[in-house]
Formats: structure tokens, sequence, C-alpha cells
């Protein structure tokens, strides 16, 4: 048996104690790197969910307190704080632009800085209009725990757009069916029944017979009725009247060659028009009259890019008002369309000489029959 040795037994511990020794520092430092690196992950992970959510928030529809979503800057600065589990945000800066070119840059709006390191909300209501988007950039800061390598704080920064669907256009698709316009109606006209003489009455004429007493056992005759009642009813009834309608179907179709068509939409200084073509042989009604256009950047000048609707034209019938929006429906303005040839001009304050793609005129028609169906300028 060999014997236990205590010098041998203090050696091996010595020896296992230096080991741990010089592997203690870099175990530390790999846990601590570990550290480290999750927190950066996470700070990454909760700019980039920030800025999304924050962009989300602020194209909704609608808004709170009769103020626009995309207006309220508190608002979408709050949804964006949500993230900050860790460390708060230095930077959540808002902007807008009206989306990007093929080759990536940002179109501005005017008079609105695009880039993300620019804070420009809220924005005026007249100057959004369909596909323009909200810009959220939020931008915090790493800096280690502990500080063994002397680095500058890493800035980790996220930038997340949405579009906007400001309004809708709601034009109806479905063919007109089983519609026929009429011609006048006459009324019936009653018949008044009159008699022209009453039932004559002829009273009887009631004469008894007496035979006196003469000895013998009275007889009395039995008494003679003479009853020649006579009834004349004679009355005069003229037969009902006999009614034919005179109804003469003729169909309304607003699609086809004898349909409604329109030309091109053109414009012409400050003037943007179109000629629609009422083949149906009637007189139609509108519902609704809709436009879009480029209201902020249209006209050519430093000083005022901007178009506003002042005046409508629709063969003869006129509209006065002053829209600075990106579209409109225009209000109280319901003009007929007569039959054959005629135009519509929707006039602006100044040069309309930057078109940007956006314009368009949908007449909606409010004839039975051709109910809702758009006269579409893109159609």
């Amino acid at each position: 048996m060999k014997p236990f040795s205590f010098k041998s037994h203090k050696k091996n511990r010595a020896q296992a104690m230096v080991e741990f020794m010089l592997a203690l520092p870099l175990l530390l430092l790999l846990i601590y790197g570990t550290i480290e690196v999750a927190r950066l992950i996470f700070i990454f992970s909760s700019v980039s969910n920030a800025s999304r959510q924050a962009a989300r928030f602020g194209s909704a529809t609608g808004g709170t307190d009769d103020i626009a979503y995309y207006q309220d800057c508190d608002g979408i600065r709050d949804v964006a704080s949500q993230s900050a589990y860790i460390i708060p945000f230095d930077e959540i800066n808002i902007t807008y632009d009206r989306g990007i070119n093929p080759d990536g840059t940002q179109v501005p709006i005017s008079n609105i800085n695009p880039s993300p390191d620019a804070d420009s909300c809220p924005i005026g209501d007249d100057m959004i209009r369909n596909g323009d988007r909200i810009v959220v950039q939020v931008t915090a800061y790493y800096e280690p725990i502990i500080s063994i390598i002397p680095i500058k704080p890493l800035k980790i920064v996220s930038a997340s757009a949405h579009s906007f669907l400001v309004s809708v256009p709601i034009v109806g698709s479905a063919m007109p069916t089983g519609f026929s316009a009429e011609t006048s109606t006459p009324s019936i006209t009653p018949t008044v029944l009159t008699a022209t003489s009453l039932p004559t009455l002829i009273p009887f004429t009631f004469t008894p017979t007496y035979f006196p007493p003469s000895g013998n056992t009275p007889t009395r005759g039995l008494p003679t009725n003479t009853l020649s009642p006579t009834i004349t009813l004679t009355s005069s009834r003229t037969p009902p009247a006999t009614y034919t309608p005179t109804i003469s179907p003729t169909p309304i179709m607003c699609s086809g060659l004898s349909g409604v068509s329109h030309g091109p939409l053109i414009i012409d200084k400050n003037v943007m028009k179109m000629e629609v073509y009422n083949n149906t042989g009637f007189t139609l009604s509108t519902a609704q009259i809709y436009l879009e256009w480029n209201h902020d950047t249209g006209h050519k000048s430093i000083n005022d890019p901007t178009l506003h609707l002042n005046q409508i034209i629709f063969a003869t019938q006129l509209w006065n008002g002053d829209i600075h929006s990106p579209s409109a429906y225009i209000p109280a303005y319901y003009p007929v369309i007569p039959t054959g040839f005629s135009t519509i001009q929707f006039i602006f304050h100044q040069n309309y000489d930057v078109p940007d793609g956006t314009e368009r005129i949908i007449i909606n028609i409010g004839t039975p029959g051709c109910t809702n169906y758009p006269v579409d300028s893109r159609n």
C-alpha cells in the first residue's frame, strides 16, 4: 500500500488555485462581454421598435382631442418612449416627405425638411395628401457598464416611415340594370254617377162594398181590393273610364357608345379641364364632384408655390370658393350634365406649372339607372 503524503496534496491544491487565478480574468471578461453584447442588441431592438411603432401611430387615420395623429407630436413621442426599457432615448425626430425617387432620395414637401435628422412636427392640415409619409427617427447612445477600454459612446439610430391615407374617393363600379326612363303619365279622372230619375210609386185603391139588411141574415160582402202599384226605376250610369298607360320605356345606360364618356385631362395655364360626352339623350344630374391636384408645389414660385381652387365652370354652371388641400369633394355643387358635348373646368388662383401625377377628376352621376356611375379621368 502506497502511503498518503500531505505534502503532495498541498502541492495539487496550490496548483489548482494558480490555474483558477489565471483563468478567472478570462472567464469574467467572457461573462461581461456577453452581458454588454446583449445590452447592445437589446438597445438596438428597442430603438428600432420605437421608431416603427411611433411611425405607425402617426400615420393612423383619425386623431384625439381634435388633433390628427400625424400632428400629435407628444403622442408620437410617448409611443416611442414606451420601448425605452434599459436607457432613455436621447432624440426623437419627426418629419414628413412625399415618398422617395427611384434613386432612393426623398421627395420634399413644400417648406418641410425631409431629413430624418430634422424635427418638423407638427405640420399644417392642408399640406398632407394621400401617399405622403411620416418619418420618425429615434436615437440612443450605448455606453459600457464598466469602461475597461476608453471608447466613446456608440450612437444607435433607427428611422421608420409610414404612408398616409388621408381620403378615399368612393365611386361605384356596378353597371345599371333594370331602369327605364318614362314619359309623362296622365292622371286618371274619376267618373261621377248621376241618377236621371227617381222611382215612381203609385198607391193602391181600397173600395169596400156593403149590402144593407133585408130581413134575412145580413150578408156582408167581402171587400174588394184593387192594388195597382207601378214602380218605375230608371237610372243612367256612365261606364268606368278605360285607362291606357302611355309609358314608353327608354333605357338609360351610362356605359358603351350610347352612355357617358370623357376626354383626356388637360392643364392649360391656371385651368384643369376635361370634356364630357353625354350620349344618353337625357340631361343627367350629378351626385358628387371630386378633384385631386398638386396643391402645395404646383406653381413655380419661391414665394407662393401653392394652388388654390377658386372656381368651377361646368356647362355655364358656376361654383366659387377657396380650397387649398390635396383633394376635395366640392361642397354644395351638383351641376347637371347636358346632352351632347360639355366641358368641366377647374380654375386655380395662379398657373398650374408642375403636374405631379396625382391629378384626377371624378364625376359621380345621380340619375336613377346611372346612380354613382363614375366619370373618372383615370379610366
